[in-house]
Formats: C-alpha cells, structure tokens, sequence
C-alpha cells in the first residue's frame, strides 16, 4: 500500500509540473481559466523584509461570496463581491491577506490531491464552475496586495461529509482502510502525521497550490494534534521505539513543518512561510505539540511566527503585554519574523454584550464591554516592539459586511481608535 501512494504522489507532481488541471470524473469542472500575471505592476507590496499589515479572510468570511443558494455563485457577481471586499482591505492599509484555501482536508480550487471544499462548492462531492481563487488572487495583485494561502494541516471533514467524496482521493482511501492514517476525534477526522505518506499530502498539496498560482506565501493554522489522548495514536507510537509520547509527537510535527518550508522554497525562494499558533505559548509545547521554540531558533523551519494573541489586559493567564513579551524572547533567530496575530472578533461579540469567557477572571470577562481601546493599546504595543514584523487581524467579517461591504457596526468604537495607529 505505501509503494502505491508513492507512485501515486510520483504521479501527481509530474502531472503539476506539466501544468495539467485535469478534473476528477463525475466530482469536479476542468478550470481551465488561469490568473494573469503579466503586468509587473500588479504585483504585491508585502514581500520579504516588508512590514506585514495583513487580514485573515477565512472560509466563513468567504462562504455567501463564494455561494448563493446553496451553490458556487455566478462568475460576475463572484468578482464584483472580492473587488468590494479587496477595495475595503487596501482602503484600510493592510498590504497582505492570509486567504484561506484547505479548512477541513478540502480545496477552494478544483484539486488534483484534494476534493472540492462544501464552503466553495455548497456541497461535498459537488464541483466549481470557476476559478474562484485565481480570480481573488489576480484582483488583489492588481491593487498591490499580498495574497498567502492558508491551510489547516490535520483537520478533516466528519465521517458523514468524507462519504460524499470521490473513493478516488487518499483521504477518503484512508478512512476506508481504517489503517490509523486517518483518526476521529469528537465528531471529526484528522490526520495523523505519524506517517509519511500523511505529511507527504500536505506537502504535495502546498506544493500544488504553489504551481498552480502565483501566491506569496504559505500560512498554516494552530490545528496540529486534536488531543492529548494516547489512542490517537498509540500503535505508531509503540512501534517508533521512542520513550516518550510528547517527543514523538513534536518530532511528526517537526518533520511536517520543515517538509513544509523547503516545499515552499523548492517553488519560490521569495515567498514566506510562517504558522500561526495558538497565543498561550506556555500550552503549546505539551498540548498541541507545537515545537515553537525550535522553529523559533534554528533555521529551516518558517520564515515568520504569528501567535494569535487574542487576549485582553486583565486575562488572568496570558495578559497581552506579558504574552507578547514572552514572544519577543522566544524569536531567537533573526532568520525569524514575529508577526502578531490580533482578534476583531472579541470586540464585535462584546458589543453585544458577550463576555469573554475564558479571561479567568470576573475583571477580564468584562474587559471588552467594559473597555473599546484594547486593540489600540495592543497595537501601540506592537509597533513599538522592534522585534515584530508586522500584525494581523481576524477577520474580515468582523470588519465589513461581506456581501454589502458596509462597515461592521460592532466594531465602530474600537475601529475609530484603530484609525490613527493603523
């Protein structure tokens, strides 16, 4: 069975270095429109060594542009829908967004590794029309803006959204099999990166993003191992002959990041490669086995780090001018940018009054009712800090109204703050 994926993934990448986009039988349409980058002054602003001002723009973000009615909306309304939302985007000054491309194990483009995503589509196991991500990407270098493609590396779709995929994809192979390349946790499946040939996917899917497009970047997301359970993987753990479960786990980790990064550079020296994890570094290395200070420290893993400091100043357990100082100390490598990664989302839902359950303190549950300057403060803080690199918002919605492109009402006190700074 390993020899077969081999030749397999052999065969794909020799089919993306031809340039070929053939379409899967009966799930998914040839797209056979290509993005052009012909105009050297479309080209983006926040490439290597810039000052990154950027956006996440995720699947939720994108789903009632991408669809209407239950299916991929049509091409000219589509683009009419980005151009408002990129305009908005440059009005604000951010130079570069982080657009999400693989959520749940899926493709916002018709994939040759991956099946076709529900949040473009409507529906798994359905296909596009268009080009959808080549036509974001084309509209944003027209204006100057950056565009990374954004994947979550483990998480699948559940059990009952991979039984309407083709049989023909590995990860539905997989779960078939039920060989342990392939794991449910809760009520979703995930990867396991214990193998090769699962990390080899996600690197040949980056790899494929990569020829297909002319993207700057490649981000990946805060979702590594789903638990701290050992049934995860337990057998590959006892047949690896380590000793201990955290360091197995980090190792698989390691290998997929740094198989990550030289697929970027292999395609594009220039673009970046960076990971945002979750903004509790003190958790990271024991719970999601993301080896932080190692990619933070040695060469060869990333280009930047964004931990998502979603945290006001009065959480009890991560203080945003006391995390972010733990990050400062954490970016040894000069190799290495920090990014910092900053929440719309808190500020919307407060002003609705939704407190911030997690804060641990009755004081910091409040503080986003109670106080509408915490991002202002939190930028100040930032663009005062000489080690970061820029900072990122999540996300667009929380900004703008996606399909009128009218200014979120949620976020107008904090949004009148920001103004100065941003």
């Amino acid at each position: 069975m390993i020899l077969k994926f081999k030749v397999l993934y052999f065969l794909i990448l020799c089919i993306l270095l031809a340039g070929c986009t053939k379409a899967r039988e009966g799930t998914e349409s040839d797209v056979s429109e290509a993005p052009d980058y012909s105009d050297a002054s479309s080209q983006p602003t926040a490439g290597e060594g810039e000052y990154i001002r950027g956006i996440w723009v995720s699947q939720f973000d994108m789903s009632p542009v991408y669809c209407e009615n239950g299916r991929q909306r049509n091409k000219e309304s589509y683009t009419a829908l980005v151009r408002t939302m990129l305009s908005n985007i440059k009005k604000d000054k951010f130079n570069t967004v982080f657009l999400q491309l693989r959520p749940n194990g899926d493709s916002m483009y018709t994939s040759l590794i991956y099946p076709v995503s529900k949040y473009v589509s409507g529906a798994y196991g359905r296909g596009i029309s268009y080009d959808a991500v080549g036509i974001f990407i084309k509209e944003a270098h027209a204006l100057g803006i950056a565009v990374h493609g954004w994947i979550n590396p483990l998480r699948l779709m559940t059990p009952a959204e991979i039984e309407a995929i083709s049989d023909s994809f590995p990860i539905k192979q997989w779960y078939k099999e039920k060989s342990g390349k392939v794991v449910q946790v809760g009520d979703r499946l995930y990867l396991n990166p214990a193998y090769e040939e699962a990390r080899n996917l996600i690197i040949d899917g980056v790899k494929e993003i990569m020829t297909r497009y002319e993207i700057d970047g490649i981000h990946m997301d805060d979702y590594f191992y789903p638990t701290t359970e050992t049934f995860f993987d337990e057998t590959e753990f006892k047949a690896s002959g380590m000793k201990d479960l955290g360091e197995f786990r980090r190792n698989n980790i390691n290998l997929l990041v740094k198989g990550l990064y030289e697929a970027v550079k292999s395609k594009n020296q220039n673009a970046l490669y960076g990971i945002a994890p979750a903004g509790n570094i003190y958790s990271l290395k024991d719970t999601y086995y993301a080896d932080v200070y190692r990619w933070c420290s040695e060469g060869g893993y990333i280009d930047y780090i964004m931990p998502q400091l979603y945290f006001g100043f009065l959480n009890k357990y991560c203080p945003f001018d006391k995390i972010l100082q733990e990050w400062v100390n954490a970016v040894t490598n000069p190799e290495v940018r920090l990014i910092v990664g900053l929440t719309a989302a808190k500020a919307v839902q407060a002003s609705s009054g939704a407190i911030d359950t997690f804060a641990g303190t009755e004081e910091g549950k409040y503080e986003w009712i109670n106080h509408k300057d915490i991002l202002y403060r939190s930028m100040a803080l930032v663009k005062n800090e000489k080690k970061c690199s820029g900072y990122c918002f999540f996300s667009y919605q929380y900004f703008y109204n996606v399909l009128t492109g009218d200014p979120n009402p949620g976020f107008a006190q904090e949004r009148q703050n920001l103004e100065g700074i941003l």
